[in-house]
């Protein structure tokens, strides 16, 4: 089995440094307990339920960071959570952890089987640190026909902490899977996303805004598979680095054979605040059905002058312009968290990092 992490499709020149994880993000040399696979024992909304097991066709679907970090999450899970949808959920699932110095390593394996005509949001909130402490979540989502999956991850751990958050989601034949993430915390974040679009006319949604500073590693992969004719993908990311930091996005769009009339789009904004953090964006479009349209786009800027002179001449100091420039890039996903506190908490950590950032300038 190919222990690297998320691994791009198609590998390109290995000095480009792209093709894989970061040795520097990769998870820590420490031993770990033997999952204790807790199940979850929070109160759930009407319209969804908790099984009992693992289904077996939800534990096979792939997620974007590769089959060994796959396994090594499921296997030595420390939580689980497995949801079934049989109905409109009456309000979100939110599951929310905390690492600390009791609990420096937290291992959650997630399951959504969203049976046919199915709504729910589930909602993943990550906080906390400890030093060389670890968070991995494996979330396996299995749209069935014409139902509908939100999948809403924020992630605000402390500086010490490293996470890795691997995400596969089956979409069949109608259905609408979203992933909504936030990335803004930890030494080191990497996020693998696949989507397996199967069913005709599936669609998949994945909007991400991420924010480094100092000497934080983030890498991303996203792969959106297009297997069913009809089929559509949007996957849309924006973020801001600043710092000494780096970042990494590897999206790929892959029409397979028999998905014709199928629509992929994939795009990244990037705003460089600082002339020592590193941008790498590797856009990929693999291609074997004729009748597809994919398109690819990635843009990397500093602030533009002319909206910053507009803003500040409607009555607005600088930083308050620079804070509604980012918060607009941020806008897609922050709309989509619908709890006011949580938002709230994120358009803190944007102000205070844009003040560290004016301080040190």
């Amino acid at each position: 089995m190919n222990t690297q992490i998320n691994r791009l499709p198609v590998p390109t020149w290995n000095r480009t440094g792209v093709n894989w994880l970061d040795q520097k993000a990769l998870p820590p040399d420490r031993e770990y307990l033997q999952g204790r696979h807790l199940p979850y024992d929070g109160i759930l909304p009407d319209g969804i339920t908790l099984m009992d097991h693992l289904p077996a066709d939800v534990a096979e679907i792939k997620s974007g960071m590769g089959e060994w970090l796959d396994e090594f999450i499921r296997n030595g899970a420390d939580k689980t959570c497995y949801l079934l949808g049989n109905g409109i959920a009456s309000e979100p699932v939110i599951i929310i952890q905390n690492l600390d110095l009791t609990h420096p390593v937290i291992r959650t394996h997630y399951a959504i089987k969203a049976k046919p005509g199915s709504n729910l949001t589930v909602v993943q909130i990550n906080r906390g640190d400890a030093k060389d402490g670890v968070i991995e979540n494996l979330t396996q989502i299995d749209a069935q026909a014409d139902s509908f999956v939100r999948l809403i991850s924020v992630q605000l751990l402390g500086k010490n902490s490293q996470s890795f958050d691997a995400v596969g989601a089956r979409i069949g034949k109608g259905a609408k899977v979203e992933l909504i993430r936030a990335v803004f915390g930890g030494k080191t974040a990497a996020c693998g996303s696949m989507a397996h679009l199967e069913g005709q006319g599936g669609g998949y949604q994945q909007d991400t805004a991420y924010f480094t500073d100092e000497d934080q590693i983030f890498d991303f992969n996203d792969i959106a598979s297009h297997i069913g004719r009809e089929t559509v993908s949007e996957m849309h990311t924006a973020g801001v680095l600043s710092g000494h930091s780096s970042k990494i996005l590897r999206g790929t769009i892959d029409f397979k054979a028999g998905s014709a009339h199928s629509v992929g789009h994939e795009n990244e904004t990037v705003l460089l605040l600082s002339p020592s953090a590193r941008n790498r964006t590797v856009p990929l479009i693999l291609c074997g059905e004729e009748a597809v349209e994919g398109q690819h786009a990635a843009t990397l800027g500093r602030f533009d002058e002319k909206q910053l002179y507009y803003l500040c001449s409607r009555g607005l100091s600088l930083m308050e312009a620079k804070r509604m420039l980012v918060e607009a890039r941020f806008m897609p996903v922050l709309n989509k968290i619908t709890q006011d506190d949580l938002r709230q908490e994120i358009l803190t950590i944007i102000e205070r990092r844009l003040d560290e950032h004016e301080i040190s300038s």
